[in-house]
């Protein structure tokens, strides 16, 4: 199937070194929120049925108990996603969840008592009305609190609208005293990405790989030229200046981090306008909700105009010979006594007709403190810091990909300064990084964030390495390109 190209305005493409003026939206109107491609799914069940969407003639999404379906269908299917509410631990991102139906792309919403507390799949954007707290009850099951106060009940009786989910039933004494018809459970659907092993490949990768990794601030730093952007100015706007960076080159992969979903079509589309054909998968970062183990998708801010703009993550972009891609919930901080941490992605794609494997990750942050003078940082616990976990979770992931005949590149943001690069020491043995002229030379770089490096590159030995770092002026983050010959 032929792929709408969007070609860019001459007078957008600006020297480096200068700052890119942010590129006027594309005349057609945003794709609606898609699937993650590589995201969970999930189904809800409640009294053993399947929660379904079922549209009506009027164009209706009631939510349902299905007392037919077997196994779930898209139309039994969600996302869950997580919003920033206000700060600290008890409403902050993960104390509340949404669902987005897959078959409509939209967020479940309570009606008001007018509408009888209904259950529809109407909402383009999180807010009040489509958040939910999860209740953990006995056997794995939870109670749905909505906005009203009130527990979500499947009315399996003789209501005569058989099944449908209503917000309405008042709080008991202890949420364990919820009958069947207000009892949840979660059902993993498929898996991240491809479901299948990963195919072998069919060809020898060559040696020359022209590979970049940018942190692309595209979700809500105000310091950044594409905070709370639209996804197609995000799109036109980050392929421009890569466009710039690469000159006649094309890139073999970019992998991008802080990310919004919607951004990941409309820069697949504005990259083909110079890379030729590419394939931009996306893997989102994640929260436990509340104190469960239930993760749900951490949510971009919606752009300056109130538009949503999906979850909040990673990109991967690669030429379209890709068959396999498939995203990683990395091992990640989570201390219920402080606010919850955000748990981080990793997304690899093979692209067997070449031999080459991808993967792309953006670590936990280490500690730092803010403009205001206060601590941040995920990764705080200098005794028993994360880091280390995720590279070693990585390495094993390329081991495997090697293994099977690739020749694999990785790398990303891995929010690791020079001063802690032994926590990253597990993606060294055997490979090289983007910055050491040979694999026994120091771990040493061009800064890629102020003064730090914290963006790398690893690949294979052997071959030459060339490793630059650009300013790509839309970012707080340089992005890094290494070069094999």
């Amino acid at each position: 199937m032929l792929k709408r190209i969007r070609l860019l305005p001459a007078a957008v493409l600006t020297a480096l070194g200068t700052v890119v003026a942010l590129a006027a939206p594309s005349a057609a109107a945003d794709p609606p929120v898609p699937p993650s491609s590589a995201g969970q799914r999930w189904a809800l069940k409640v009294a053993d049925h399947y929660v379904t969407v079922s549209a009506g003639a009027n164009g209706d999404t009631k939510l349902r108990a299905d007392l037919t379906a077997t196994t779930p269908g898209t139309a039994e299917q969600f996302t869950l996603h997580t919003d920033w509410i206000k700060e600290g631990s008890d409403e902050g991102f993960g104390s509340k969840v949404s669902f987005r139906s897959e078959a409509t792309g939209n967020y479940v919403t309570t009606e008001d008592d007018a509408s009888a507390s209904l259950l529809r799949t109407r909402a383009t954007t999180i807010g009040a009305w489509e958040r939910f707290t999860l209740k953990p009850l006995s056997n794995g099951a939870f109670g749905l609190l909505a906005s009203n106060g009130k527990y979500v009940a499947a009315e399996l009786g003789t209501y005569p609208d058989k099944g449908l989910l209503r917000a309405r039933t008042a709080q008991p004494a202890s949420p364990d005293d919820l009958g069947s018809w207000e009892r949840f459970t979660l059902e993993k659907v498929g898996g991240q990405g491809s479901t299948g092993p990963v195919p072998a490949p069919t060809a020898q990768a060559p040696v020359a790989r022209d590979v970049v990794s940018w942190n692309v601030c595209a979700n809500n730093n105000g310091s950044c030229s594409l905070d709370k952007a639209t996804p197609t100015t995000v799109a036109d706007n980050v392929s421009n200046a890569l466009h710039q960076a690469m000159g006649t080159r094309r890139p073999d992969a970019v992998f991008f981090q802080e990310i919004c979903e919607k951004a990941a079509k409309p820069l697949e589309l504005a990259l083909e306008s110079w890379t030729g054909p590419m394939d931009v998968r996306f893997m989102p970062t994640y929260y436990n909700v509340a104190d469960t183990t239930v993760q749900a998708q951490k949510e971009c801010d919606n752009t300056k105009d109130g538009a949503g703009r999906g979850s909040f993550g990673i990109a991967l972009a690669v030429p379209d010979s890709n068959t396999w891609y498939q995203g990683t919930v990395l091992p990640s901080p989570v201390d219920p006594t402080k606010p919850r941490k955000e748990q981080r992605p990793m997304l690899c794609a093979v692209m067997p007709a070449e031999g080459s494997a991808y993967c792309n990750a953006h670590f936990s942050s280490g500690p730092y403190t803010d403009a205001n003078g206060k601590p941040q940082g995920d990764d705080t616990d200098t005794q028993h810091p994360v880091r280390p976990k995720q590279a070693q979770a990585m390495r094993e992931t390329v081991d495997s990909l090697t293994g099977t005949g690739y020749t694999t590149y990785y790398g990303g943001d891995l929010n690791t300064t020079q001063n802690d690069v032994d926590y990253l020491s597990a993606l060294y043995p055997g490979h090289q990084e983007c910055g050491q002229p040979t694999p026994s030379s120091p771990h040493t770089g061009a800064p890629t964030d102020g003064n730090n490096k914290i963006d790398y590159i690893f690949g294979p030995q052997g071959p030459t390495y060339t490793c630059r770092v650009v300013d790509g002026t839309l970012s707080d983050h340089r992005m890094i390109n290494l070069t094999t010959s």
